[in-house]
């Protein structure tokens, strides 16, 4: 039998989930039984560049200037064109589309042509918290069509996938739920990480270090995260707060600590690559947004041992084990964090507990062997389906 001939596409390869599990993917299926291309478009001003992931793995993905995030609809019909005439000379198998754009764009293309298997992948979902009611609903009614037309819904957590189908995107047998998968030993630090972090932003060894992980945008509410920093730092001495990313509502985050006399406690690293130190010497990881799909920080820090606290949204309710792996509170509920922060503070032996079972729900669950055995499994049946019979 010939190659199965895979075409991935993803919006942009900004940092976060997405572009990992879209390259870990376009990378393990390369054998004697796959071969996979990666279509990505262009990073959006003072995002991180994910693109020196897919080096590391030696993949060259074919970049479509016209194709960002933002809808520019001269640009979208451009990139829309470029993706048709990738998939006619390449001819694939199966279309494979991650974010909303690409999942747009490359489904459309990938219908028009007839490609036998389309597939579609929601890494969170832009149904609360990002647009007005009128472009809500346009993006549902778009969702909707696409999805008839699709051969595979792809949820990346339970609740993902309820949430899919309150919202009538797929029938109940085309979404199948495939949790993300990561090389943990990427993250997970040895011995000689620690100490090295602190000492970079003057951290004393015997402070204890919260931190929040991830995109400075508003969606992730960074503004909550400052506001529990503020009351803790009032309430008790050698806890400092690190905001680790970059984003475009850096200028702002950076103004308001300073507003709020925080600049001693609490800082900004900007983006890091190497994530190792970090968590070799955090202690407790926030995640303060308004709206997630499934949190790829929550789960890093679950995998180094490290208690979360995060607000109850998107998939965190198929992460974390109220109380038991983790806490989690309703979205912008301060006293709650700040209740929990002080608990941890004054018993920490509890905490590193809730640590072990943290690490012990996430290790296999989300391993990259687990997300690569699902996929080939799934790939597989639909070719099958669709192609062989």
């Amino acid at each position: 039998m010939n190659r199965i001939k895979i075409l991935r596409i993803i919006t942009r390869l900004n940092i976060g989930g997405p572009a990992i599990h879209t390259v870990l993917l376009t990378a393990a299926l390369e054998d004697e039984q796959f071969t996979s291309r990666l279509i990505a478009g262009r990073i959006e001003a003072k995002e991180a560049d994910m693109s020196y992931l897919a080096e590391r793995f030696q993949i060259e993905p074919v970049y479509i200037a016209n194709m960002s995030r933002e809808i520019r609809l001269a640009a979208d019909f451009r990139a829309f064109r470029e993706i048709y005439r990738i998939i006619k000379e390449y001819k694939p198998d199966i279309v494979h589309t991650h974010t909303a754009k690409a999942g747009m764009l490359g489904r459309m293309a990938a219908i028009i042509f007839r490609v036998p298997v389309i597939v579609h992948t929601f890494h969170g979902n832009i149904f609360s918290g990002y647009f007005g009611k009128l472009k809500t609903n346009l993006f549902l009614m778009i969702e909707r069509i696409l999805a008839r037309f699709s051969s595979s819904i792809i949820a990346i957590s339970k609740q993902q996938r309820n949430e899919l189908l309150h919202y009538r995107i797929g029938r109940e047998d085309k979404i199948t739920e495939i949790n993300l998968g990561f090389q943990f030993q990427n993250v997970i630090p040895d011995e000689e990480e620690r100490g090295k972090f602190r000492e970079r932003f003057r951290v004393p060894d015997h402070a204890k270090l919260v931190g929040i992980v991830g995109r400075i945008v508003p969606i992730k509410n960074h503004q909550l995260f400052l506001e529990i920093a503020e009351e803790i730092v009032r309430q008790c001495e050698d806890v400092y707060f690190a905001i680790i990313g970059d984003g475009e509502l850096r200028e702002e985050i950076e103004s308001e600590i300073s507003k709020r006399n925080l600049d001693r406690k609490v800082f900004i690293t900007g983006f890091i690559e190497d994530l190792k130190p970090v968590y070799a010497d955090l202690d407790l990881l926030l995640l303060t947004s308004n709206n997630e799909g499934t949190p790829v920080a929550v789960i890093e820090a679950m995998a180094c041992r490290k208690p979360v606290l995060s607000t109850r949204v998107g998939g965190v309710e198929d992460l974390i084990t109220d109380e038991k792996s983790g806490f989690y509170f309703a979205p912008g509920d301060k006293e709650g964090f700040v209740r929990e922060i002080k608990s941890w503070l004054e018993q920490p032996d509890h905490y590193n507990e809730i640590g072990e079972e943290a690490y012990k729900s996430v290790i296999d669950r989300f391993s990259a062997e687990t997300l690569i055995r699902n996929m080939r499994k799934h790939y597989l049946e639909l070719y099958e389906r669709y192609v062989l019979q």
